[in-house]
């Protein structure tokens, strides 16, 4: 998946953590199965998660930065948590951003211009809440750590043998419809589990009754940095100055079911 480069100048990491009461190879099977969880909408197997809350931490990392600006109250939705804020003497500005993100079942701690002291202050307090930690989150590797032996579990993933169709698009993957109820509708189709730069998606152009076959150019999506992408669709033309930048024939908007997306797409000729 596409993500915003990150600055040198201002170097960002990411640590996540979450806890279930199983027992896996690796963290990354974990995510796998997580994400085959939420897939089909198993509410039986997600339950196994435990719910992450950075709010019983709050007190203690209070404490371990009380001498950090707290930036932002609670806010009831998906993501935002809180974060903490300080300028150095020499004026360098330090981050720490937590985000409940994955539907709730996953915290994100984002440490922006943060040393290894700071970043083990906060590690060792999530490890106090969850079972689970890892600095390299990555969808894709979930699916794709061994091409040579695909996990059999997660083959319902790829698209079926044979013609794609409008009705298992509708059902499997995520839809944006532009123009609705109107002759000039199109409804865009992407997959949100292989949809880096490269991947198919299809459009449905309602007026000719036509599914044609597109490629993913580029894509913002909120779970990777969601004040970066906040910050995009303040832009109503965002989408068009992206087709601008990045030579693509469409654009749409997903609100996908784990997260909202920006994509630039290319015609693929039959």
């Amino acid at each position: 998946m596409a993500r915003k480069k990150k600055n040198q100048e201002n170097p960002e990491q990411d640590l996540y953590g979450w806890s279930i009461e199983e027992s896996f190879e690796s963290d990354q099977d974990v995510i796998a199965y997580f994400r085959l969880c939420l897939y089909e909408n198993d509410s039986e197997k997600t339950a196994r998660y435990t719910k992450v809350d950075v709010r019983p931490m709050y007190p203690e990392l209070l404490e371990a930065f009380s001498d950090w600006e707290n930036e932002s109250d609670w806010e009831e939705n998906n993501f935002v948590t809180f974060r903490l804020r300080k300028v150095t003497e020499d004026g360098v500005e330090k981050r720490l951003k937590f985000y409940n993100g994955y539907l709730g079942y996953m915290l994100n701690c984002t440490f922006v211009n943060c040393n290894a002291q700071e970043r083990e202050i906060v590690e060792n307090l999530m490890r106090k809440y969850y079972n689970h930690m890892s600095s390299d989150f990555d969808i894709h590797k979930g699916y794709h750590a061994d091409e040579e032996e695909p996990a059999s579990s997660l083959s319902f993933l790829s698209a079926p043998a044979g013609e794609i169709t409008r009705e298992y698009l509708e059902e499997h993957w995520a839809v944006s419809s532009y123009n609705e109820g109107t002759d000039e509708q199109i409804d865009y189709y992407m997959n949100e589990f292989s949809n880096c730069p490269g991947d198919k998606a299809y459009m449905y152009v309602h007026e000719d009754d036509e599914l044609r076959e597109l490629e993913i150019v580029h894509i913002v999506a909120r779970m990777d940095n969601p004040d970066f992408y906040d910050t995009l669709i303040q832009d109503d033309d965002v989408l068009l100055k992206g087709e601008d930048e990045y030579g693509a024939d469409a654009s749409a908007e997903f609100i996908g079911k784990y997260s909202c997306y920006l994509l630039w797409f290319k015609e693929v000729q039959a």
